[in-house]
């Protein structure tokens, strides 16, 4: 039986902190989905309202998020994007504390379930406020990578160089206005902004076949132009 070849890290990322991450994503997901199930004897409030979990997810997201290291980088998340919050600089005091609204935050108690922001003064990845409603997170990141290319081309602000804006969503957010609206403006405009969009099989309640033609919408934006398609599975 001839041996399995070893696989060789790629050394452009921090393996070691890509696993802790997402294991510390997965963690709060299996605290939060414990606690909620046993809420008939868990006090209210150590239960999480809307909690959506990212798990399956995590590694993928993480990796991302490892290289958003732009000042002028910018992300625009969705319910399921805390390993991507926490691999950008969200702590995990806010991450375990805000989903339960608890005030010292950044959002001071104000977000609902997982859905948060992370304000950047200090610099870094600049995660857009968040919404609840599936499919408002595109368009910000559309205006966002718009004024990258201003930035960089009008105002000759070498600073933007090499910026990009990061939008991550669900497949059932396909479906939305807010994906056709941005995918139009990013291609008819050829603004350096990446759809990362995540297959769930589920839209909310809704079978993904039915949110798109076959459940597939790399494979629908096939005859799209000025745009660059990556499918893969994302638990390789």
């Amino acid at each position: 039986m001839a041996a399995k070849s070893a696989v060789t890290p790629d050394p452009r990322f921090d393996w070691e902190r890509i696993a802790r991450t997402a294991i510390a994503s997965r963690t709060l997901d299996d605290l939060e989905e414990a606690l909620n199930r046993a809420k008939a004897t868990t006090p209210k409030e150590h239960l999480v309202m809307y909690q959506f979990s990212a798990k399956g997810h995590e590694v993928a997201q993480v990796i991302l998020g490892s290289l958003l290291t732009g000042t002028r980088d910018a992300a625009g998340a969705y319910y399921r994007s805390r390993p991507l919050m926490l691999a950008v600089g969200l702590s995990l005091e806010d991450a375990h504390g805000s989903p339960l609204g608890r005030a010292g935050g950044f959002s001071d108690g104000r977000d609902i379930g997982v859905v948060c922001n992370l304000p950047r003064p200090d610099g870094g990845c600049t995660v857009l406020p968040m919404a609840g409603d599936v499919g408002s997170q595109y368009t910000p990141v559309a205006g966002w990578a718009q004024s990258i290319v201003y930035h960089r081309d009008v105002l000759k602000d070498a600073s933007y160089d090499g910026s990009i804006g990061v939008v991550l969503g669900g497949d059932g957010s396909v479906a939305a206005n807010g994906f056709w609206s941005s995918l139009t403006i990013a291609t008819t405009l050829k603004l350096p902004m990446l759809f990362y969009i995540e297959d769930n099989h589920l839209g909310i309640s809704v079978r993904g076949d039915m949110q798109t033609p076959g459940g597939d919408i790399a494979a629908n934006l096939a005859s799209f132009g000025n745009l660059f398609l990556r499918d893969g599975d994302g638990t390789d």
